[in-house]
């Protein structure tokens, strides 16, 4: 049995834990395979919706004493200081969530646990994330953020002795960035749906997409603007759903062109079962799309750019629709709307690809290889 602690920077902003956070199922994964597991947050808001959801996974959590939720008032969970906890126990790996946590927590475990094998999860790449929405924008003020980005990112791949990515490709960029650094790929999971409701029991598009998280503004504005209007003249009568925690103001006030939006919604499910297509006209960004691996999954296809398929092996026509400028978007997804065959087909292709790819049965051998590595 080996030792893992798990190093996070700070609990998602939502009033409920999703069970299928990769952050859960991953840690969870080796809890079952009968490892030690400590998740250590550094900012310990939500810490008593998100604790419990740990303890039932069999992962001991701690807050690190410190942290802005304990300078306050006293948390109902275990603080702990990070060295204390190194120097109390043995740990075989310490994973750290995100390159900013790395750059923080590296040099204490090397000083207090030198014989601790060191793995970061990236998530993404946030300088190539930063580079491309320079690119897009064009603001050259972000060309500056994505070389400091960049800076950090290399500093601390050459301190780790493992670097996790969610793309194969990531993992090759990763490799030119760093020659000679390790790297494994641990992409979002996903359970694909035994069964899905049909084509004629469905209606309307949606959007999902976390609003604190630029490209998704960007996506729903980029959709609302340019695309929208025309999908009105393709598709006339039929509705928009915009899902996802704090949409911007420029979403409010448009009922009287079909688009609703529901902002934090507890879960996506009647949306994934009563919608007919997911739109995701993603323009920037870096590691992968969760919202696209949650609708293949659920057998609700999906229209997105070459850019939200990135990294995922999906191609055009034959698990997604792919359109790169308003018109082939709109054109591609009307098409899709109208005809039951290809939304059938594209339907069992997207539940095939996620099984192949992004089922757990797929993805647990890498996770497993963080604790057993291969020589």
């Amino acid at each position: 049995m080996a030792s893992v602690l798990f190093i996070d920077g700070a609990l998602p902003p939502f009033p409920r834990p999703n069970r299928d956070w990769r952050v859960l199922r991953m840690l969870g994964a080796l809890v079952r395979a009968g490892h030690r597991v400590i998740y250590l947050v550094r900012e310990g808001e939500r810490h008593e919706i998100y604790r419990p959801a740990f303890a039932e996974a069999g992962i001991q959590f701690y807050v690190e004493r410190g942290a802005r939720i304990c300078r306050h008032s006293i948390v109902g969970c275990p603080a702990v200081e990070l060295e204390q906890l190194l120097k109390d126990i043995s740990f075989d790996l310490a994973c750290i969530h995100f390159v900013a946590n790395a750059l923080a927590t590296i040099p204490v475990i090397r000083r207090y646990s030198p014989l601790t094998r060191i793995a970061v999860d990236t998530v993404d790449l946030a300088s190539l994330r930063l580079w491309r929405e320079a690119l897009v924008t064009g603001r050259e003020e972000l060309l500056v953020d994505a070389y400091r980005s960049l800076e950090r990112e290399m500093a601390v791949f050459r301190q780790a002795d493992l670097i996790i990515a969610v793309t194969p490709l990531e993992a090759k960029l990763i490799g030119r960035m760093v020659p000679g650094a390790r790297t494994a790929v641990i992409p979002v999971m996903a359970d694909p749906w035994p069964a899905v409701p049909s084509f004629a029991a469905r209606k309307g598009l949606l959007f999902v997409g976390h609003f604190s998280h630029r490209p998704n503004v960007d996506a729903v504005n980029y959709l609302v603007r340019h695309i929208w209007p025309l999908l009105q003249k393709l598709l006339p009568g039929v509705d928009l759903c915009i899902v996802g925690d704090r949409p911007p103001q420029e979403l409010e006030g448009l009922a009287e062109q079909r688009i609703k939006t529901t902002g934090y919604v507890p879960g996506l499910r009647p949306y994934l079962e009563g919608c007919r297509l997911l739109v995701a006209p993603i323009r920037y960004g870096a590691g992968m799309k969760t919202k696209i691996v949650e609708a293949l999954a659920a057998g609700l296809p999906v229209v997105t750019t070459g850019m939200g398929a990135e990294g995922m092996e999906l191609q055009h026509g034959v698990n997604v629709l792919i359109g790169d400028d308003p018109l082939s978007f709109a054109r591609a997804t009307a098409a899709l709307y109208r005809d039951e065959q290809l939304w059938n087909r594209l339907s069992r292709a997207g539940r095939e690809h996620v099984r192949r790819h992004y089922s757990f049965p797929v993805v647990a051998p890498a996770i497993y290889g963080l604790v057993h590595p291969r020589a």
